[in-house]
C-alpha cells in the first residue's frame, strides 16, 4: 500500500517528465540521505544560501548565483532587481511600481503565459512587442525601449521558432541599451555545459528549475550579474530578515513568502551535484531506454494504435529543456477521442500520465521518471483501455 493511499489519494505512475502538477522529479538515495541529515541540526540559511549560490556559480562559470524558491521565485526576484536593484526605499514599495523604471519587454509570439506572470507579480509592467504569428524582429524590440525599460524577457523554450528574435540578438539590443536580458531557462540543464554556454553569450540573468537537476520540486536558482544577483539576495525571503547587517525586515521584501527549508537546499546542492559528475547516458537514458523498448513491445500491436516510435530527446548540443527518452504513440482516432484515451489511463490504480498538449492525436510516453515495474503497469493499463 502506498503512503499516498492512507489520504485517499492514488500514486501516479508518471510517464509525463518533471511536471510540477506530479510532484517535480525523484530524488536520489544520496539526495535523500543529505536531506535527512540535513533535518538533524539547524545552520543559518543566509550563509547556507549564499555559499551554496557560489558553488554553483562557481561549477557554471557564472560570476554569481542564488538559491531560490523554483524558477517562477527566480524570476519575481529577477524582475524585482532589475525595476529596483538594491534601493531600501523603492523596495519597500513594491509591486507597486508608479513612477519606476518599470517595463519588461516580451515578444508575443513566445510567451510562456504561466511562468511569464512571475514579473508581473513583482510589478513589472509588460510591454509587447511584435506579432503572435509573424514573430519579432530587432527593429521592433529597439523601438519598444524607453527610459522606463527595467528589462527584456526572453522565454527560451518558446523561443525556438524561426520566427522570433534570436536570443543572441536580444542580448546585442540588451547591451546596447544597457538593459538586462532576463532568460527563462527553467529546464535548460543538459547537456552539462549549456548553462555556461547561456553566460559565454552575456545573458544578465538565467532563472532555472531545481526539478530539472534532480533536486526538489519546489526549489530553483537564478545566476547571472554579481550586482544583480546581489540584489536579488535582498529581495530575498532570507533577505527579509537576514544576512551581512541582520536586516530583521529593514527591505520588507516582496520574496519574504517564497520560504525554503534547510533541508531542501542540501537537497538541491547535493542533486546539481550528481547532475553535474553523472554519466547521463548510462545513468538516466540507458534505463530509460530499456524501458521504452519493453512498453514498445507491448503495445505496438494493439488495436486503434497507428505509431509507436522511440524518441530520443537530447539531440541538440545547444540544450534542450526536454531531456528524455520515451515513445511517441500516434493514434489512428480524432484529437477528441485521443483526450478520452488520456483520460482513461488515469483512471485505474496507479494512475497513468503520459504527455500530450490536447491538440492532436499524439502523445508520449515518457519513461525517465519511471521507476521499477512501472513500465509492466503502462502496458497492462494500456491492454486494458485498447481492450
Amino acid at each position: 500500500m502506498s503512503i499516498y493511499s492512507r489520504y485517499g489519494v492514488k500514486r501516479v505512475v508518471n510517464a509525463a517528465f518533471h511536471l510540477t502538477r506530479l510532484g517535480g522529479s525523484t530524488l536520489t538515495p544520496k539526495v535523500r540521505e543529505a536531506m535527512d541529515e540535513a533535518n538533524k541540526s539547524y545552520v543559518y540559511m543566509w550563509d547556507l544560501i549564499k555559499n551554496g549560490g557560489e558553488h554553483i556559480a562557481k561549477e557554471i562559470n557564472a560570476p554569481a548565483a542564488w538559491i531560490t524558491s523554483g524558477a517562477f521565485n527566480a524570476l519575481v526576484l529577477a524582475a524585482a532587481a532589475c525595476m529596483v536593484g538594491d534601493d531600501p526605499e523603492a523596495m519597500r514599495k513594491l509591486p507597486h511600481t508608479e513612477g519606476m523604471k518599470n517595463e519588461i519587454i516580451i515578444q508575443r509570439s513566445a510567451r510562456l503565459l504561466v511562468y511569464d506572470r512571475s514579473m508581473e507579480v513583482a510589478g513589472g509592467k509588460f510591454v509587447f512587442v511584435g506579432d503572435e504569428n509573424w514573430g519579432c524582429s530587432p527593429e521592433q524590440m529597439e523601438r519598444a525601449i524607453t527610459d522606463k525599460t527595467a528589462a527584456i524577457h526572453y522565454a527560451y523554450p518558446a523561443m525556438r521558432r524561426s520566427t522570433v528574435c534570436p536570443l543572441e540578438k536580444v542580448l546585442e539590443i540588451g547591451k546596447k541599451y544597457g538593459v538586462p536580458v532576463i532568460v527563462d531557462a527553467a529546464g535548460m540543464t543538459y547537456p552539462k555545459d549549456v548553462q555556461a554556454k547561456f553566460m559565454e553569450m552575456g545573458c544578465d540573468l538565467v532563472a532555472v528549475g531545481g526539478k530539472y537537476v534532480g533536486g526538489p520540486n519546489s526549489t530553483g536558482y537564478i545566476y547571472g550579474r554579481k550586482e544583480l544577483i546581489e540584489a536579488i539576495s535582498l529581495h530575498s525571503f532570507i533577505g527579509a530578515e537576514a544576512g551581512p547587517k541582520e536586516q530583521s525586515g529593514f527591505y520588507r521584501s516582496l520574496g519574504r513568502g517564497y520560504k525554503l527549508d534547510r533541508q531542501e537546499v542540501i537537497g538541491l546542492l547535493v542533486a546539481f551535484d550528481e547532475w553535474m559528475e553523472m554519466d547521463h547516458h548510462k545513468e538516466r537514458f540507458q534505463p530509460a531506454w530499456v524501458k521504452t523498448r519493453k512498453i514498445e513491445k507491448g503495445i505496438k500491436d494493439l488495436p486503434g494504435l497507428k505509431d509507436a516510435r522511440i524518441q530520443y530527446y537530447p539531440k541538440s548540443g545547444e540544450g534542450t529543456g526536454y531531456h528524455t527518452i520515451g515513445l511517441q504513440v500516434s493514434l489512428d482516432l480524432s484529437v477528441d477521442e485521443t483526450n478520452k484515451v488520456i483520460r482513461s489511463l488515469r483512471e485505474g490504480d496507479p494512475e497513468v500520465w503520459v504527455r500530450n498538449w490536447g491538440q492532436s492525436s499524439d502523445f508520449i510516453i515518457n519513461a525517465i521518471n519511471l521507476q521499477s515495474g512501472d513500465e509492466d503497469i503502462i502496458v497492462h493499463r494500456f491492454k486494458e483501455v485498447f481492450g
